[in-house]
């Protein structure tokens, strides 16, 4: 496991203060979400213009800059309110990686759950600082075969049955489209039934087919 993911942070330990959000920094980079939900920062702009008291947010400290890790949907609604400063936890950082993964695992834990996009950022970053499959895992809580499948290259085209290529466009062919999808039908059907021959030829076949389906991507999906 990488250090970031040995040691835990305490951010209970840290003190709450006021921070001038002018001296915050956003950067999207750093955050693990694909997109800001206005409709969230609506709503708890309304909530504080009504008394409410959130939790601090999380900043991270790197290289001197103070880095939002958790909380950007609380800094757009004080914003918005015209509220200058906010309450706030801080702990240092000794690298993006660490402060990412950080982010990630505090983002997926609560508030907006994370959509596709945003899984599939954070995997991609995650990647990127060179964190394997299991530390990823733990901090997005996804199945390994869904990170698989989400960091796969796209397929782009792909044989049909009649021997044509089909290709992965916003205007595939039709009938090659509907010649594929019977060939899926017939490999559905066939093992409900049970009916595939029991010799090792056939259950390679099959072990194939199951691993490389569950790769496939077409258009990002």
């Amino acid at each position: 496991m990488s250090k970031s993911l040995q040691t835990m942070l305490d951010w209970n330990s840290a003190p709450v203060r006021l921070e001038k959000i002018d001296e915050l920094v956003f950067d999207w980079k750093l955050y693990p979400r694909k997109s800001i939900d206005y409709s969230i920062v609506y709503r708890y702009a309304k909530a504080l213009k009504a008394g409410a008291v959130f939790p601090p947010i999380k900043v991270g400290l790197l290289n001197g800059t103070k880095i939002i890790v958790d909380g950007v949907h609380r800094v757009k609604a004080h914003q918005n309110l015209g509220i200058d400063h906010i309450r706030s936890v801080s702990l240092p950082f000794k690298s993006e990686a660490e402060l990412f993964a950080e982010a990630v695992k505090c983002n997926s834990s609560h508030g907006r759950p994370f959509g596709y996009e945003d899984i599939r950022k954070s995997i991609q970053l995650l990647k990127k600082y060179r964190f394997d499959v299991n530390e990823i895992v733990s901090l997005i809580h996804v199945p390994a075969s869904e990170i698989t499948r989400i960091n796969t290259k796209p397929i782009t085209k792909i044989q049909a049955p009649c021997g044509r290529r089909i290709y992965c466009t916003g205007k595939p062919d039709f009938k090659e489209l509907i010649q594929f999808k019977r060939a899926l039908m017939l490999i559905r059907d066939v093992a409900r039934v049970g009916c595939i021959p029991d010799e090792e030829p056939f259950r390679t076949l099959v072990r194939e087919c199951r691993e490389a389906l569950g790769r496939l991507r077409f258009n990002g999906y």
